[in-house]
């Protein structure tokens, strides 16, 4: 834990340059998720970030990384000059990273040494747990965030019997349609389940008049880079549904430390009648429960099947600060 003999000092570094160490810091620190990771934002970074990286590395006096907040500025079309966490706006949880003790020293550190940039006009950090040291720091504006619906798996999940009973239906209807298998994507099908992924996921917004997160040529990319380094970090789940072996529904699922993240999904809306996509959301479940995972975390957005599944509300917050001096 910091002393007066071991402080922490924050300094502008290369996020590609910071790899190893930040690896290392995100598998210790114990309330990291898979979105801190550098498998999650460098990907990110290259091909959807836009505007000047500001990394902030936070060492104790001795040289070793503490703590990380990677950081960009980055200016609207109105002109103003916004400061903002890697990976916003596709990504859950962003909160910085910090070894054990060192949480409020990193927090403080960080908001020191970013109100001496002269170039930003507000900062915006969303997707803040309610434990983050940042939210206890004087001067910050706090607001509440959409939440993040959670199920517990641990005791086993109190799925409600209506949804369980629904299940039943498309399961009988899904074996009068076909021979339904359940698969996981292994290194080499990663980037034939990701192209399923963005048909499927097309498709279904499709029928709402919508292009949907992965019409993002950038996106994609991110994610194409992304998978194989999550799947290698042993983090990655491609959950698949195939009909007949035609592949219907893909579910993307990340497990950490005990915890499994639903971050999007895709199904065929022309088997819409057994519901493919609820049918390997249960699965993936299943799966994440039989892994030891304590709880289906469904990400941001209050959307009603969450709901549907048991799933309860856990804050989420975001800081803002204005302007750095003058």
């Amino acid at each position: 834990m910091p002393t007066t003999a071991s402080r922490a000092h924050a300094d502008v570094e290369s996020l590609e340059a910071l790899e190893a160490e930040w690896e290392a810091l995100w598998r210790e620190d114990a309330s990291a998720t898979p979105f801190q990771s550098p498998h999650w934002l460098l990907p990110w970074w290259r091909h959807v970030g836009k505007g000047e990286e500001r990394a902030l590395a936070v060492r104790d006096d001795d040289g070793r990384l503490m703590g990380l907040a990677p950081l960009y500025v980055y200016t609207d079309a109105g002109g103003r000059r916004h400061l903002f966490p890697v990976g916003i706006g596709t990504t859950d949880y962003l909160g910085l990273l910090a070894r054990q003790g060192w949480e409020k020293a990193v927090a403080e550190a960080v908001l020191e040494r970013v109100m001496h940039w002269r170039d930003w006009d507000v900062l915006e950090w969303p997707q803040l747990q309610g434990t983050s040291a940042l939210l206890s720091l004087p001067g910050v504006e706090v607001i509440a965030g959409e939440p993040n619906p959670v199920l517990a798996l641990q005791p086993p999940a109190a799925i409600p019997k209506s949804t369980l009973a629904n299940l039943r239906t498309c399961r009988n209807r899904a074996a009068r349609a076909g021979t339904i298998t359940y698969e996981l994507a292994d290194a080499g099908t990663i980037p034939a389940y990701l192209d399923a992924l963005a048909r499927l996921h097309a498709s279904r917004w499709k029928e709402r008049g919508l292009p949907g997160v992965l019409a993002d040529e950038a996106v994609r990319a991110s994610h194409a880079e992304a998978a194989p380094r999550l799947h290698a970090a042993g983090v990655l789940r491609l959950h698949g549904l195939r009909l007949d072996g035609e592949l219907v529904a893909v579910l993307h699922v990340l497990m950490h430390r005990r915890r499994c993240y639903y971050y999007i999904g895709g199904f065929d809306p022309r088997h819409a009648a057994f519901s493919p996509g609820s049918l390997l959301l249960a699965h993936a479940i299943g799966e994440a429960a039989r892994e030891g995972a304590k709880v289906f975390d469904f990400l941001r957005g209050a959307e009603a099947y969450k709901y549907r599944w048991g799933a309860l509300d856990q804050p989420m917050f975001t800081l803002r600060v204005r302007g750095g001096l003058r």
